[in-house]
């Protein structure tokens, strides 16, 4: 099975900060996904610091998600198109990913503290993208 970490790193404001080829890595095992994960939470937190001294009144959100395929994916695009088709297929409207999610860590950075962003709204964003 295949397993797939997506990211999101955005300026509430002014929208994505990522660079192209950022958000999404595909990965043939679990191993290798927490690896990336973890790089990319430090990656992400570093990023947010720097964003932070160009904007020092901005709020920030970034999250990271875990989901293991339940096919084999080669490919980012062919993991979204089976993302999309688990979201068309689902009956679990509040949750589509259920228990595809392994791993998840996310936070809002306002202005004057940071605090947890809720998995529930970090899929949701990701549905939304999806569809």
């Amino acid at each position: 099975m295949s397993y797939i970490v997506i990211s999101s790193f955005e300026n509430v404001a002014t929208g994505d900060l990522q660079s192209q080829g950022e958000a999404i890595a595909v990965f043939p095992s679990e191993a290798p996904a927490r690896t990336h994960f973890a790089a990319r939470a430090s990656a992400l937190a570093a990023a947010v610091r720097t964003a932070r001294e160009s904007d020092a009144n901005a709020t920030f959100i970034s999250w990271l998600v875990i989901l293991h395929m339940p096919l084999e994916v080669a490919s980012a695009e062919e993991a979204l198109e089976d993302l999309e088709l688990i979201i068309e297929e689902t009956d679990t409207v509040d949750d589509p990913f259920g228990e595809l999610v392994v791993d998840y860590q996310g936070r809002r950075y306002a202005p004057d503290a940071g605090t947890e962003y809720p998995r529930k709204d970090a899929l949701q964003v990701l549905e939304a993208w999806l569809t």
